[in-house]
C-alpha cells in the first residue's frame, strides 16, 4: 500500500514475461505448439529449420552450410523492394558477414530465412512475440515453391526461435 495515495502498488509485468505471454496467445490463436525444446546456444534458428524439416536436430550444421552457401552465390539477388541481397549486411561487408554467418552459434537472421525459403523451396512463417500488432506474422516465399511443406517457426523477438506443429 503505499501511504501517499493510499492505493495498492503491483508490480509490472516485466516486458521479457510480456514477450512470452504475447507470443503463447498468438500461438494459441493459431492452435499450435512447440514441436520439442529448442536448445539456446546461438543455432536455434538453424535447429528450429532442422526439426521442421527433418523431424530432428541433428542436421543444423549442414543447413547453416547450405544457407551461407547460397548466400554467397546469390549474393546480387535483387529483392522485389528493388535492393540487393548484399545491402543487407548491415555495418560489415557481404563478405564478413558470410564468414561470421557460417561459424557455430551465429544467430540467424531474415537473409538466412529468406535463404532457407529457397533452397528448401519452401515458404517459411514466422510468428513473433514483436509487440506490433500488424506485424508479428511474417511470411516468407520463395521464388519458386516446389514444396508444400510449410516450415513454421516461432520467434520470441530478439531471444529465440522455436519450431511448431498444429496442435492435434
Amino acid at each position: 500500500m503505499d501511504i501517499d495515495s493510499g492505493t495498492v502498488n503491483t508490480p509490472q509485468t516485466p516486458p521479457e514475461d510480456r514477450a512470452i505471454e504475447r507470443l503463447n496467445e498468438r500461438l494459441e490463436l493459431y492452435s499450435l505448439e512447440n514441436s520439442r525444446a529448442i536448445p539456446g546456444d546461438g543455432n536455434c534458428q538453424m535447429h528450429a529449420l532442422s526439426d521442421q524439416i527433418y523431424g530432428d536436430l541433428n542436421h543444423s550444421m549442414e543447413i547453416r552450410i547450405a544457407i551461407v552457401t547460397w548466400l554467397i552465390k546469390n549474393k546480387n539477388l535483387t529483392l522485389s523492394n528493388g535492393a540487393k541481397l548484399y545491402q543487407f549486411a548491415n555495418a560489415t561487408s557481404w563478405y564478413k558477414y558470410c564468414i561470421q554467418m557460417a561459424r557455430k552459434g551465429t544467430w540467424g537472421d531474415h537473409l538466412t530465412l529468406l535463404a532457407a525459403a529457397e533452397i528448401f523451396k519452401s515458404k517459411i512463417t514466422v510468428i513473433s512475440s514483436v509487440e506490433s500488432n500488424s506485424s508479428f506474422f511474417i511470411e516468407i516465399t520463395p521464388r519458386s515453391v516446389e514444396n508444400s511443406r510449410v516450415i513454421i517457426l516461432s520467434h520470441h523477438a530478439e531471444q529465440h526461435y522455436g519450431s511448431l506443429r498444429q496442435i492435434l
